[in-house]
């Protein structure tokens, strides 16, 4: 593809930007900011940051390489935009399990998620995490990820609890929330896949984990 007729220029055949429709150029555009974000994930994943070039991202989206200076300001612009988009759609948000009528089940229930949805993203959160390291961008991505999407979601599961009367009225569910979530991501990521801990020594942990924090939170 030519940049000269990329989604951001005009139509194919023609030399004059004012032939598309605004609409148009607007959806075209989409249509290669996502095969960017989309070519980008697979092969940051595959090579690692440093490793993975924009010319084979540009390649696999089948678009020209300019486009990725173009619309994401470069490399490093590019992987920020993956990881906006990776967090808000993949990283386990509010899909999770439907509650059980137990607590401590439930937390046990949403740890094993957390736990499968880590081991099937692990390549792309290495990536993530070393470029959040030396790129502070990166990291508040994640940060405001977690607080604004995987942390309400548990606090609100929580709070149906407490409104059955499940959880002591005075709980402090805000901190509950991040806490576990905290704890959920270094299960999954650093005791699974960093450590490498066997499958029966996390599914140990988690039991222990959801009795402990659901004994702590029943009412006395």
């Amino acid at each position: 593809m030519d940049a000269s007729n990329d989604a951001d220029g005009c139509c194919p055949g023609n030399g004059t930007e004012g032939a598309c429709e605004g609409g148009a150029r607007k959806r075209d555009r989409a249509a290669t900011e996502s095969a960017l974000l989309d070519a980008a994930k697979v092969v940051f994943a595959e090579r690692g940051f440093d490793a993975a070039t924009t010319r084979e991202i540009a390649g696999r989206a089948g678009v020209n390489e300019q486009l990725i200076q173009r619309y994401f300001s470069g490399k490093s612009g590019l992987l920020l935009a993956v990881v906006e988009r990776y967090w808000r759609e993949e990283a386990g948000g509010c899909d999770l399990p439907p509650p059980d009528d137990d607590l401590e089940t439930d937390l046990g229930r949403f740890l094993h998620a957390q736990l499968k949805h880590s081991w099937k993203c692990r390549d792309f959160t290495r990536v993530v995490l070393a470029r959040a390291l030396v790129d502070q961008a990166v990291a508040d991505e994640m940060a405001r990820t977690l607080s604004e999407s995987r942390i309400p979601c548990l606090l609100k599961r929580l709070e149906g609890y407490r409104d059955r009367g499940a959880i002591a009225a005075d709980a402090d569910l805000a901190n509950v929330a991040a806490g576990i979530a905290t704890l959920s991501f270094g299960l999954g990521f650093l005791d699974q896949v960093v450590f490498g801990r066997d499958d029966a020594g996390i599914c140990a942990m988690v039991g222990t984990l959801a009795h402990t924090i659901a004994h702590g939170l029943t009412p006395r």
